[in-house]
This record gives C-alpha cells, structure tokens and sequence, in this order.
C-alpha cells in the first residue's frame, strides 16, 4: 500500500511539473506576440501546441488559430492558409478564423476560391459588413486583371536581395540617385526584428550608370543607427531628408518618431526627432507637401479610423513649430491599415491601405484634393497592384514613371519595381 501512495504521489508530481512547464511555454508565446514578436511566437505556439494534450482539444484550437494569426502578421499567407484551415475544422472555432482564411487565400490571388470561402464567413456573422466588402473586391479584382492599367512594371533585380527593400525615395533632380529601406546583409544593428526575422532596416543608396545599371546598393553615411531606420522622404531640394526611426526592445512596445537631416556637400547633419509625439508613440512614414509646410504621417494614436491612419501637421514657415496633428478624416482612413504616403507636386497624394476596397492585402491608392477639402480616392489598379502588398510608391517628378514596393514574388520579403 505504501508503494502505491508513493508511486501515485510521483505520477502526480511529474505530471504537475508536465502541466507547469507547458503553461510557461504558453506564457512566453503569448508574451512574444503582444509585443510584436511573432517571428519568434510562431515558435513557441508550435512547440505549445505539440506538447498539449490531444483531448484538450480547446487549447490546441486556440493555439493553431494563434499560430495563424502569427503567420498572417508576419505577411505570410501560405502558411496563415494552412493553419486557419486547421483552426475552422475545429467545432469550437472563431468566426475570424474563417474570414482570415478567406483573407489569405485572396491574398494567394485565387479570388474564386476567396468568394466561396468570405460567403462561408457571411452566413456565420450576417452583421458583418467586411464580407460583402471583400466579396465586391475579389470580383473587381477579377475584372481589372482582365482590363490592366497601362503600366509597364518590371523588377529592378540589381536592388533587391535576400532581405526586404522597400520604401524608395530619389535623391538627386535628375533620378538618377535612389535611398530606400532595406534589412539586407551590411546593416548597423546586431539585432534581428522580433516580427520578421529579418535585421533591422536601415537605408541604403544606389546610382544608375549610363548603361542603366544600379550600382551596388551602400549604406548612407551619417543617418543609420543600431535600430530601425527607413521610409526616406526628401524635400523638392533634395537637401533636406525626413525618415522613420523605431526604437526596439525585448519584450516591448516602443514609438517610432520621424527623424530629420540636412545635408551640406556629402555629409548628413546629426538627424533630430521632429517631434510631433513623445517617443512612446508612433509619427512614421514622413511625406512632405510640396509648400513645405505640410506633414503627413502615419500613426496609429488615439483618434484615427481604427489600425494605422495617415495624419498632418502644419506650419507656417520652415523653422516653426509643427502644430497639431489632425486625421486626414473617412475620405482617406478606413478600420483597416492607411501607410507610407508620398505628395507629388500637383497634390495628390497616394497611399496604401488594406481597409478600402483592393486586390488583396496592402494597394497604391491615388487620392486627389478637392476645393472643400475632401478627396476623390481611386485604386492604382493591375499591373501597378496585385493580390500580394503593393506600397511605397515614389514617382520621378512630373513623369509618370517611378518605383514602388512589393511582395508579389511570394517570398514573404519586399522588393522593388519600377513602373512605367
């Protein structure tokens, strides 16, 4: 009798270590992905999910929707694909499982396949509005790839790499210098970002040659630092540059805040924290009009649409205080995500967002001022759109003609295009 209680003491012993240790793990995965690290939670989900008890069967529901939900945010949509199909099997399923599911398959690009499965998230949340949305933008997007734009869209092979390059920006009046973002091998920090895997960004310069050939893409000297750098926007001088800075620890949130740096012959001024916010918040994405007086920015601070909005602050003169930020209001801002803005000299502004009506993920919108202050907003369309992100646009002055970002290749990473 005595061995028995021993015994029954020691199985009750390890199997309360087993449920301890898998409660720690669950712990830390859920820790990584409220601070943003889902490259890392994807991980810890997994090995959760793995040591969990296959009767448990409403914990490993809730953690393949999580791994999924890991999958999405790090613009993965092949495996986001598979885990929520997973997720939607289970009885106990979130309806969001369906709709991401549906997400995800759009942003595949089959739009066929995405109609049936959003009416399939229709009929279990009637209430929602993104449904009929979604199924209205898989049928367009079918219609424009029918009709394209006329743009010709190639890769600029001689710029990309194995990391992500994105967000480009001319530096020279003749278009012939070209800054951008990129996480490729030769960056400043040490460090790898907890949502992507990749090094931090920093930005980095490229010339063509008079046979058209970009020469080897080298940091800028004088503006990176150990964090993320990125997102350049010059004034119509080429002489003054804003970008974006995003401060990142282990385990927490921080701001990102708009840097700015004038340049005398060569060399970059000590870049300065504009300060449109305290630190801990989010100013990103600088794009200047061409007066020179007014900002827009994309943050996500208390006050916008929901997600990321795109913002603007004013000036009277260059040198004064920049005044309050003020959404660009429904027009523009959606529930959804509007980011990386780019004024060209007539005005018009473009962006990109996942909350309007697109191909799939993140489209090029153009949105034309009016005289009462609102804008006209119209989809840039295929070639120039796809099912994949499309942003950061930039074009070479009055021309119709330009680069801009994509992760249309399928690898997960951005890369850049040009357009014509």
């Amino acid at each position: 009798m005595k061995r028995i209680s021993i015994f029954i003491i020691l199985v009750l012993t390890v199997s309360l270590q087993v449920t301890q240790a898998q409660k720690k793990r669950a712990e830390r995965a859920y820790e990584a992905f409220n601070a943003g690290e889902y490259f890392e939670a994807i991980d810890l989900f997994k090995d959760t999910y793995s040591k969990t008890n296959k009767s448990d069967r409403t914990t490993r529901t809730e953690i393949v929707y999580m791994i999924a939900e890991c999958y999405r945010l790090v613009n993965d949509p092949k495996n986001a694909e598979t885990w929520y199909k997973l997720a939607v099997r289970s009885s106990n399923s979130k309806p969001d499982a369906q709709y991401w599911l549906a997400e995800s398959i759009k942003k595949s690009g089959s739009y066929q396949q995405a109609i049936d499965e959003f009416k399939k998230y229709k009929q279990i949340a009637q209430s929602d509005a993104r449904a009929d949305q979604q199924i209205l933008a898989c049928e367009l997007a079918l219609e424009w790839q029918r009709n394209p734009e006329a743009y010709i869209v190639e890769e600029l092979k001689d710029l990309n790499s194995r990391g992500s390059d994105f967000s480009p920006a001319y530096a020279r009046d003749d278009f012939g210098v070209v800054y951008f973002t990129s996480s490729r091998d030769g960056t400043s920090g040490n460090k790898t970002h907890g949502a992507t895997g990749q090094d931090f960004t920093d930005i980095f310069e490229t010339r063509i040659d008079k046979k058209s050939k970009w020469s080897t893409p080298v940091p800028v000297n004088g503006i990176n630092s150990e964090f993320e750098d990125g997102t350049p926007f010059f004034t119509d001088d080429f002489r003054e540059l804003y970008f974006t800075r995003c401060e990142a620890g282990k385990r927490e949130k921080r701001g990102c805040i708009i840097m700015y740096t004038r340049r005398s012959g060569d060399t970059w001024s000590e870049p300065k924290n504009i300060g449109i916010f305290p630190d801990s918040l989010v100013a990103a994405h600088p794009a200047l009009a061409p007066d020179g007086n007014t900002l827009y920015f994309v943050s996500d601070v208390a006050g916008g649409s929901g997600g990321k909005d795109i913002w603007m602050v004013t000036r009277s003169t260059a040198g004064d205080a920049w005044s309050a930020p003020r959404n660009l209001g429904p027009d523009i801002n959606t529930t959804g995500n509007e980011l990386f803005p780019f004024v060209r000299s007539d005005g018009t502004l473009y962006f990109s967002s996942d909350g309007l009506i697109g191909m799939g993920g993140l489209d090029i919108f153009k949105a034309v001022p009016q005289p009462d202050g609102s804008w006209i907003v119209t989809n840039m369309k295929p070639p120039v759109n796809s099912a994949a992100d499309d942003f950061g646009i930039v074009f070479a002055g009055i021309e119709e003609k330009g680069i801009f970002s994509s992760t249309r290749k399928g690898r997960g990473v951005d890369n850049l295009y040009s357009f014509e």
